[in-house]
């Protein structure tokens, strides 16, 4: 790994332990850089913003939650895929509410940064069976939007969020 992958990597794990040490507001990018070893102005040649920083980081995090959900992947149609892997993805959100909250925020307005992302995921959905694109789709706007429903209400679980997502694929099938 080159060296500027590495600051790169460092900046990313520095961050992500005094987003959750100290939320993800309240860190600023001076405290990451200090944390780091770095100067603030090197944590910018990496990242133009601090929200790069938490998509990075997020991105990371929830590539690993999926490539874990996958050992235990043992279904066949996409809506149980996509139940099984919610169940872990959910679980991760919430547990990390107000980067998940953060995190959605910016996707809204620049889908193109996670596209690659969710491509793969749908089409892991679909390993199976054949793929549909529409369906897929219609699945994905399901999940986003029990998503943040579900990180919307502080008294959600990912047992209410799994039964709301459950109900909306019925309708799909």
């Amino acid at each position: 790994m080159k060296k500027s992958e590495k600051t790169k990597q460092l900046i990313l794990d520095e961050s992500w332990q005094l987003f959750i040490a100290h939320g993800y507001q309240e860190t600023s990018t001076r405290q990451i850089a200090k944390a780091a070893g770095i100067a603030v102005g090197t944590v910018f040649s990496h990242f133009p913003s601090k929200v790069d920083i938490l998509k990075t980081a997020m991105h990371q995090r929830i590539d690993a939650v999926i490539e874990n959900a996958i050992s235990t992947d043992q279904h066949h149609s996409a809506r149980l895929k996509l139940r099984h892997y919610a169940s872990h993805l959910f679980t991760f959100y919430l547990q990390h509410r107000e980067f998940s909250q953060a995190l959605l925020n910016d996707l809204l307005w620049h889908q193109a940064y996670f596209a690659d992302q969710i491509s793969a995921f749908k089409a892991l959905l679909f390993a199976e069976q054949e793929y549909d694109e529409i369906k897929a789709t219609v699945m994905m706007d399901c999940y986003f939007m029990t998503l943040i429903q579900g990180l919307s209400d502080p008294a959600s679980c990912k047992d209410s969020m799994l039964r709301l997502l459950t109900n909306k694929l019925t309708l799909l099938y």
